[in-house]
């Protein structure tokens, strides 16, 4: 048995004599009423807000419209709860280094990186386009 499994039934009859004898005696339950109250309380905790509350932009929409130059600015406009999500969503983070950032410039910079990067896979493999435009000329004519 382990030591935690045999404490516990230990600790609740201790606390159940406890307060029987707090029932009992009015001076003894004074006593134990002052000795708690010097117990710090719980500190209280803002609410976290759920993660689905965070509204997740599509940023891989937002480089096609607005252009490489541009999507790194407005990437920098977000906030960094917003950029969490997105890191998180899209999976830009596989090792989970930037769970201990808190400039929001290097996750601005990780997000473009890796949306750029992304856009950018498997085109290793296609033709320039100036080849794609004079192979279809060829074509035509």
């Amino acid at each position: 048995m382990q030591p935690t499994k045999k404490l516990t039934p230990i600790l609740r009859d201790f606390l159940a004599l406890v307060d029987d004898e707090a029932t009992r005696n009015p001076e003894f339950a004074a006593k134990l009423e002052a000795i708690m109250a010097e117990l710090p309380a719980r500190p209280v905790r803002p609410p976290r807000l759920p993660k689905s509350a965070v509204s997740i932009p599509d940023v891989f929409a937002v480089l096609q419209e607005k252009g490489e130059v541009e999507f790194g600015f407005w990437v920098r406009t977000l906030d960094i709860p917003t950029l969490k999500a997105v890191i998180r969503s899209n999976g830009f983070d596989l090792a989970k280094t930037s769970q201990r950032w808190t400039d929001p410039d290097k996750f601005a910079k990780l997000v473009v990186d890796q949306t750029m990067a992304r856009m950018k896979r498997g085109s290793a493999f296609l033709p320039p386009k100036s080849d794609v435009l004079t192979s279809q000329d060829e074509k035509n004519q």
